[in-house]
């Protein structure tokens, strides 16, 4: 395959180029202007300047290529970036790859498009009802792939990836900084779910999308293989730098009520609350089923989450973002 990977730069989009390559595929990463992509040329990835956001350079881009895996996106932001990143620059990709006749896109989707969870566990028919701007963004990108699908003959495969850990995450960090600094506190007991997936398996999930034959069109769920909880999340990150584990802190019902709370009032003003969504994973209880996923792709995920989590923990000390720690 020649595959271009846009959103190389990033945790996964990185991990994924990475993999592709030592596979034997020759990659090419679109990489905004400024971003720093020295670490993907070194390792032999062909880097091509653009943004999804201008059809011209996508389409240069994509000259070649047999293969997209669509991973680029902005988290934060006004919505109007949101929007012009995450939806229009997925419309971009989709309409300039139906032209170029590509053979696979793969779009990648997140978990948090279902909002606020507890209880029974997420699959692809589980209702799509996001609580933020970002989550509603990546709704609105995944119905312009499927539109694209349905119109243009895209040859598109949706990935919705769980809560990826290890080396090189991002999303941790101001977590892992509080409980470095002995600050963070449960909420309720910590027993929710939480559904970690090492980024070994999201990457094996995606190239998976990528090459089982006659999938096109259909939508996956890559979560975890085994069950992890907030509290043995934080613990295992303690036990990595060597602090005390944190305690269980104020009842978990509140904090739900609230969730719930602002997730409708999301859906009927779009305001959301970053204090509430912050904590949201302290008291989601959030399991992900990828039954169709094992069935129809072979995913399997295996990868150690707690030896993931270490390696999380230990890139943010490398990279200075962490005091050095005490190995458990």
């Amino acid at each position: 395959m020649r595959v271009l990977v846009t959103g190389a730069t990033g945790f996964v989009g990185g991990a994924v180029a990475r993999r592709l390559i030592r596979d034997g595929h020759d990659v090419r990463a679109l990489a905004r202007q400024g971003s720093d992509a020295d670490a993907l040329t070194a390792d032999g990835i062909d880097v091509v300047r653009g943004d999804v956001r201008d059809s011209d350079g996508i389409r240069l881009a994509l000259n070649g290529c047999s293969h997209v895996i669509h991973l680029a996106a902005v988290k934060s932001g006004s919505r109007e970036l949101l929007h012009d990143v995450n939806v229009r620059g997925t419309s971009n990709v989709m309409h300039a790859s139906a032209e170029a006749g590509i053979q696979r896109i793969v779009v990648g989707g997140g978990i948090g498009v279902h909002g606020f969870v507890t209880g029974r566990p997420i699959d692809e028919h589980s209702p799509v009802r996001p609580n933020t701007p970002y989550r509603l963004s990546k709704s609105h990108a995944e119905e312009v792939a499927r539109d694209a699908h349905a119109h243009l003959g895209a040859p598109v495969v949706i990935a919705r990836i769980s809560s990826v850990v290890g080396r090189g995450a991002r999303g941790w960090l101001p977590m892992v900084q509080g409980i470095a600094a002995g600050r963070m506190r449960l909420i309720g007991t910590g027993e929710n779910s939480i559904d970690l997936v090492s980024i070994h398996d999201i990457v094996e999930g995606l190239i998976r999308c990528a090459v089982v034959p006659s999938i096109e069109g259909r939508l996956y769920a890559l979560g975890a293989g085994s069950s992890s909880t907030m509290a043995g999340f934080a613990a295992t990150v303690a036990a990595a730098l060597g602090v005390a584990a944190p305690r269980p802190g104020v009842p978990a019902a509140p904090f739900r009520l609230a969730q719930r709370a602002a997730a409708v009032a999301f859906r009927l003003t779009g305001i959301s609350s970053s204090y509430l969504h912050s904590r949201e994973a302290l008291v989601a209880d959030k399991r992900v089923s990828s039954a169709r996923a094992r069935a129809e792709l072979g995913y399997d995920p295996r990868a150690a989450v707690d030896e993931a989590v270490r390696a999380m923990v230990a890139g943010y000390v490398a990279s200075g973002k962490l005091p050095p720690y005490r190995a458990a």
